[in-house]
């Protein structure tokens, strides 16, 4: 497990310093018909994200924690670096770009409904940065896209019948 201490808190101060620094909540949740240790697996297995989100063009592992991701949207293309800040196997993992062109930070819950349901729950909280974005905010974008991310996801994971197996994200354990 790894958590954000005061030095990490320092740096996402000085690289939001901004008098006027609005932030933008994404909330949305949805179970999926697997076991939890399924869909944690899937879950942390970000180089797969561009099979089922076509938003997402490419992930990268770079370490443990970091990973390289290109989103196109439309013909707008955005590159970012994405930190692991906390992980709890099968019950939570946080994140949050350290840089590039998208400032956000997130966290997924995974929650055992049975022995073959999980609820996900998806917090996004994003800073947006131009007109484009604040109009998209405005109109509840961000709680479209984090749904039918969600939705994809589902729909993915119910349709192999469990992870992919491609992950290389090393599962650090609940004991640290």
């Amino acid at each position: 497990m790894r958590r954000l201490n005061a030095a990490d808190d320092d740096e996402a101060a000085t690289r939001n310093d901004s008098t006027d620094v609005s932030t933008a909540l994404a909330q949305q949740s949805t179970v999926v018909d697997l076991p939890i240790a399924a869909v944690y697996k899937q879950w942390v297995d970000f180089e797969s994200f561009p099979t089922f989100l076509p938003a997402v063009r490419e992930v990268t592992r770079t370490s443990d924690v970091y990973s390289r991701w290109t989103l196109s949207l439309g013909r707008l293309s955005r590159h970012f670096v994405a930190e692991i800040v906390e992980q709890l196997p099968e019950e939570r993992l946080a994140w949050r770009t350290i840089e590039g062109d998208v400032w956000f930070s997130g966290a997924a819950v995974f929650e055992a409904v049975d022995k073959e349901h999980t609820r996900v729950s998806l917090t996004v909280d994003w800073q947006p940065t131009t007109a484009v974005e604040r109009a998209a905010d405005t109109l509840g974008m961000a709680d479209r896209t984090v749904r039918a991310a969600l939705r994809a996801f589902k729909d993915f994971i119910e349709s192999t019948g469990g992870p992919s197996g491609r992950s290389r994200i090393k599962l650090v354990s609940s004991d640290g």
